[in-house]
């Protein structure tokens, strides 16, 4: 690894800078291994699992994305969130950071096709936990060497992350049979790729240090190059060795340095000689605050590096500087420029423009889980969520499940809830001494629910994903998610635990995954609303966060108490095991659990609402997320649809 000057603080806050879209990613190649399509399985199970060590297991304060940016504060680095279109122009990254977060995150994309990739990709992260450049600039400094990043990335629970990626790469290249070889070859691939990008990242930033950072008249030419299409026009007077200011500031910085260097302006070796510094920068000078502190400091660096060799020939200092750094500065320039006037990258809004009555919930259901398969099923995704929650937003001014309130207060919610679960408690009426319902009609009941419990926690399925898990609402949902789904166990899967119960009443189902259970007339087009929905819906966790923490409520709160106590005493009247409404009853609890859990993200979000907009549009959320608690149940058609289709704001 090419040496680099680690005792510069310069060179380290850099160094960690650029590490940033790494450190703020960690294991994000896993993201989407465990997801509603295949949460039930070993390999997804083993990448939960190996994933979890990457976001702390269920504690904000010890996911590693966080304690990286405790990281980049410590060193006086305060960088917004790595989602904003503001991230790479405040970080001021080199093209050369964004190839391997970039490729784990496209990997990620496609965790069926791409599953040995990102196997491969991931087990490299966990042998390679933290860059060896990283270490080498933590190790140096005595204030930086113990950080609980480090201590997090090199903790002893990331041998048992590692033994999880290797089983599940057991697993796969087990499944692969004869074409074992050929899915060996694509996992070292994800491996190798992962290694060699991560060497470029090394070997360029390395470069940029010894070309930029070390070099003081390197430093100036590089701030030049980012001042001058600020400059350019406030100085069509001025002349700097008898070139127009503006021509030369804009077409050529290395040039602009090198006169500004032989300027009357400044005394080569002493910065506090130099009018640039003293009289057109200080207050009261044309130029007061036109320069950052730091800023201020590099040019104070580069004018106390001139000393007694200020006469040296342009031709001279042409050649001292490296062309292929002006080059890399070039194209960084470009990209922080093309990253900072993007737009948010939001679902479009005409891509919702989709009749929702061109595909129907089985299909729509069908298409979700196999959406590598069906890449443009996310219009229709978002058109049918829309319609859903328009249809949902009627029932929250009417009927019985009308708003308790408009005005949005937590001592409101708390009481609310409170009421809630006493009443859904007190509506059990205690073991009945018969069951009303038939064995058959018991099976039926459970055999409609499947499509909807196969995919259990499958509407907060993408609050796995990276620049949400680091959140404290993003955490809570994650935690649900995770216990849905086993928590890497596939012995405590919800689904597989339903499967089991379906196997017990006898029921034999194919793969939930396939056309044929989608077109199976064993359930009603009614049983596929529901998790159409939840599917849909989870595609856009940002969009629809406010309707998804209410709908994430209603669920939640849904069966405690009375519904699934009731469930539990019709299966066992007729011998069947109860363990499916056991575990929910007790992990969906109002005390500590989900239903617990689902209110604390509610209040943590809108108390984030109210510090940062007017009361009305508090209100407005508000309303949103109720709207997402009466989305549980599927909601009527009105006759308004007649006239036209029903249109959802968010």
């Amino acid at each position: 690894m090419p040496r680099v000057a680690t005792d510069s603080d310069a060179a380290m806050r850099f160094i960690i800078a650029q590490y940033a879209p790494l450190g703020l990613s960690p294991g994000s190649v896993l993201q989407n291994v465990a997801n509603a399509s295949n949460c039930h399985e070993p390999i997804a199970a083993h990448a939960h699992r190996a994933y979890a060590w990457h976001v702390g297991d269920v504690s904000l304060a010890q996911n590693h994305s966080a304690l990286y940016r405790q990281l980049l504060e410590h060193t006086g680095q305060y960088l917004p969130r790595i989602e904003s279109p503001a991230f790479s122009a405040r970080a001021g990254l080199l093209p050369v950071s964004w190839t391997l977060p970039t490729y784990r995150l496209a990997l990620s994309l496609f965790p069926g096709s791409c599953t040995p990739e990102i196997l491969g990709s991931a087990l490299f992260e966990l042998h390679v936990p933290v860059a060896p450049l990283i270490q080498t600039v933590l190790s140096a400094n005595d204030a930086l060497r113990p950080h609980p990043y480090m201590q997090a990335r090199f903790n002893a629970s990331r041998s048992n992350a590692q033994r999880h990626i290797e089983m599940a790469i057991d697993d796969i290249l087990a499944r692969a049979g004869e074409n074992a070889p050929a899915v060996a070859t694509r996992v070292a691939q994800g491996f190798w790729t992962s290694m060699c990008l991560l060497n470029a990242w090394q070997t360029e930033v390395t470069c940029d240090i010894q070309d930029r950072l070390i070099d003081p008249t390197s430093r100036m030419v590089n701030l030049i190059h980012r001042k001058a299409r600020f400059a350019v026009g406030y100085h069509s007077r001025l002349k700097l060795a008898d070139r127009p200011f503006d021509d030369c500031v804009a077409a050529d910085p290395e040039r602009f340095v090198q006169d500004l260097a032989l300027s009357r302006w400044i005394a080569p070796g002493d910065p506090n000689e130099s009018l640039l510094l003293t009289r057109l920068t200080a207050f009261g000078g044309p130029m007061f605050r036109v320069f950052s502190d730091p800023e201020i400091e590099t040019i104070r660096a580069w004018i106390t590096s001139l000393g007694a060799n200020a006469s040296f020939s342009r031709g001279k200092r042409r050649e001292q500087i490296s062309v292929n750094y002006l080059a890399r500065v070039e194209a960084s320039a470009n990209k922080v420029e093309a990253a900072a006037s993007a737009e948010p990258k939001v679902p479009a809004r005409d891509a919702c423009n989709v009749d929702p009555k061109s595909i129907g919930a089985r299909e729509l259901y069908h298409r979700l889980l196999n959406h590598e398969d069906f890449p443009d099923v996310f219009g229709d995704a978002c058109a049918f969520a829309e319609t859903w929650l328009s249809r949902a937003s009627a029932l929250s001014r009417r009927g019985p499940n009308a708003m308790p309130f408009s005005a949005y207060t937590r001592e409101q919610l708390r009481c609310w809830f409170d009421d809630k679960a006493l009443q859904q408690a007190r509506s059990y009426a205690g073991p009945a001494q018969t069951v009303e319902k038939t064995r058959e009609q018991v099976i039926d009941e459970a055999v409609q629910l499947c499509p909807m419990i196969f995919v259990d926690g499958g509407w907060v399925q993408r609050w796995t994903n990276t620049s949400h898990v680091e959140t404290n609402v993003g955490m809570l949902l994650w935690k649900i998610f995770s216990d849905e789904i086993g928590n890497g166990d596939t012995l405590l899967n919800h689904p597989n635990i339903y499967r089991d119960l379906m196997r017990q009443m006898g029921i034999d189902l194919p793969d939930f995954r396939t056309r044929e259970f989608a077109e199976n007339r064993l359930f009603s087009d009614a049983s596929f609303q529901v998790p159409a929905f939840w599917l849909s819906i989870s595609q856009f966790p940002r969009r629809f966060l406010p309707e998804t923490l209410g709908l994430n409520l209603a669920m939640e709160l849904s069966g405690v108490g009375g519904a699934y106590r009731t469930a539990r005493d019709e299966l066992r009247h007729y011998g069947f095991d109860t363990l499916f409404v056991d575990l929910h009853n007790t992990i969906d609890n109002v005390s500590t659990g989900h239903s617990a859990m689902a209110l604390e993200a509610i209040e943590l979000h809108m108390d984030n609402v109210l510090s940062t907009v007017s009361r009305a549009a508090v209100d407005a959320i508000w309303r949103r997320v109720w709207t997402g608690f009466c989305a549980l149940a599927m909601p009527r058609r009105g006759w308004r649809e007649l006239l036209s289709r029903p249109t959802y704001d968010v």
